[in-house]
């Protein structure tokens, strides 16, 4: 399984792996030269895999935040995870850097202000379509690309999906969100309608191992399976 690691800036860090590629972000923060000795280093991880513990030195206050519904998140991760409130928005330091993480019913929203950097889950994917999260009928991940909708034109250098490439053009960016917005609707039609025909609601650029798994997911959430 071929992966990679690139230095966006000092002390953040893109780890991706597979094909398609899933992406964690390290956001690290080191204590000024004056607390060495009584403060250790702070390191957020984003959307880690579960493994993480084991394929990762992990020294310091280490910590781990989901941006979307994982199956076995939490379980045996091995680090403390950043607990989120529905529909608020927390904001963090880590050593130099700024996070604000918003909080929806069911997803987290990262956006480096300063960096010009979000994290935005499953949606905005080039790979797959956006992950319904349990017992979900839609309307919460539309909500969703709502705000990162918003956060896109406030200013994005560096859109990163859990799932699939990350993009700096604003117009390709807002482009994946529209596909999203459109599936969303076409499997929120299907339902209501009683259409059993939802293998043509997956787009051909999504029409990969990866998103016709995440795809019969969906469906099986939206008829109540």
């Amino acid at each position: 399984m071929s992966s990679q690691i690139i230095q966006l800036y000092q002390e953040i860090e893109l780890f991706s792996e597979g094909d398609p590629p899933r992406n964690t972000l390290f956001v690290l923060g080191k204590p000024p030269l004056s607390a060495l000795a009584s403060q250790q280093n702070q390191l957020l991880i984003i959307d880690p895999p579960l493994d993480v513990a084991a394929r990762f030195v992990l020294e310091g206050n280490t910590a781990a935040l989901f941006t979307a519904p994982s199956t076995g998140a939490g379980q045996g991760l091995g680090v403390s995870q950043v607990q989120t409130q529905p529909g608020g928005v927390a904001h963090l330091r880590i050593g130099d850097h700024f996070l604000d993480i918003y909080s929806q019913a069911r997803h987290n929203v990262v956006y480096l202000p300063a960096l010009g950097i979000l994290a935005g889950g499953s949606f905005g994917s080039d790979s797959v379509p956006p992950s319904l999260a349990p017992d979900s009928n839609g309307d919460d991940e539309l909500e969703s690309l709502r705000l990162l909708a918003g956060l896109v034109k406030q200013g994005v250098q560096l859109y990163l999906p859990r799932t699939g490439t990350h993009v700096h053009d604003k117009l390709v960016i807002m482009q994946r969100l529209a596909n999203d917005v459109a599936y969303l609707h076409a499997m929120q039609r299907i339902r209501a309608e009683g259409n059993a025909a939802t293998d043509e609601l997956l787009p051909t650029v999504w029409r990969t191992v990866a998103g016709e798994a995440v795809h019969e997911m969906n469906v099986e959430i939206l008829q109540g399976g």
